[in-house]
């Protein structure tokens, strides 16, 4: 079985070595059934991109459980206030508020950056912080919300990077390395502690009843998904986060590793990229032929009745 798992883990470092050849990467499955841990990649601090998102819905369900607050209250959706980023909350005239935890489930199906910025306002970045030092994962910090940072950053630029024909060129690429350098120094992470905190949130950190509205979340069909729609027909779903920053020079995908069927959880990766200097399909396509490889493996360990 540890053959099976290596092996596949060795095709997809070769995979991502193949599609994005300048890209750096890390590449961590956590497999629960022989609980070993098959790293590949580079062993130094990553971007979160909105993977941070994913955490930010633990926190808040934790909060729930604790009795800081309801999921079925309502949240405001400050659209004055919060307009940076991908969402589709901010452009529906006659919608101001969500539950909490429809709020959640947008935060994570559409990645939607206005109900996760009134989330972290809730949770706070003390807090979320401490999530992860709970969970000892000490490779993870997040300073601030990343819309608003890497505009800022941005902004400060000498070049109008709305220009057509900046896209691509190397003077495009060095005022973002520039940036995402900035921007990495205070808010970064790692695939260990990605997948630590996964299996320190549903079988530590949370209680039984409040794990599954947790997995509910996570569950949904992510819209941005680059590995789910690729799986459509395996028995395993690949469930979780995905996050990138600026035409996917940062791409990233988080997720466990589920029988649709029985929902039970088989194990989870991470994938985090940077410095990606291919056209965005390109980089997605990656991802997708990763997303066969995990299905594939796990379809085969539990056709085998190795799991």
């Amino acid at each position: 079985m540890l053959n099976l798992i290596e092996n596949t883990v060795t095709k997809i470092d070769e995979l991502i070595k193949e599609h994005l050849p300048e890209s750096k990467y890390q590449f961590e499955l956590y497999d629960l059934t022989t609980d070993t841990r098959h790293f590949r990649g580079y062993d130094e601090p990553f971007h979160w991109a909105s993977v941070y998102k994913l955490f930010l819905v633990a926190e808040i369900i934790k909060m729930a459980e604790d009795g800081v607050l309801n999921l079925d209250d309502q949240i405001m959706l400050h659209k004055d206030l919060y307009t940076r980023g991908s969402c589709v909350t901010r452009y529906l005239t006659y919608l101001d508020e969500l539950t909490y935890l429809d709020a959640c489930k947008m935060a994570i199906a559409t990645s939607d950056a206005l109900c996760a910025d009134e989330l972290l306002a809730v949770v706070g970045i003390n807090r979320f912080n401490e999530l992860f030092n709970k969970a000892n994962c000490t490779s993870s910090n997040l300073y601030w919300n990343l819309n608003d940072l890497m505009a800022k950053v941005l902004l400060a630029a000498k070049v109008d990077i709305r220009k057509g024909h900046f896209l691509g060129t190397e003077e495009f690429f060095s005022v973002y390395k520039t940036t995402f350098d900035e921007i990495l120094q205070k808010n970064y992470t790692h695939v260990k502690d990605l997948n630590n905190c996964w299996h320190f949130i549903l079988n530590v950190y949370l209680n039984e009843k409040y794990a599954e509205v947790f997995k509910e979340c996570f569950q949904l069909n992510n819209v941005y998904s680059r590995l789910t729609p690729y799986t459509e027909f395996s028995k395993f779903g690949l469930f979780g986060k995905t996050g990138q920053l600026f035409l996917s020079i940062v791409n990233n995908e988080i997720g466990a590793i589920t029988n649709k069927y029985t929902k039970t959880i088989y194990g989870y990766f991470s994938i985090l990229t940077k410095d990606n200097r291919v056209r965005f399909f390109q980089s997605c396509d990656a991802f997708a032929l990763i997303g066969l490889e995990l299905a594939g493996l796990y379809e085969k360990l539990y056709e085998t009745k190795l799991i």
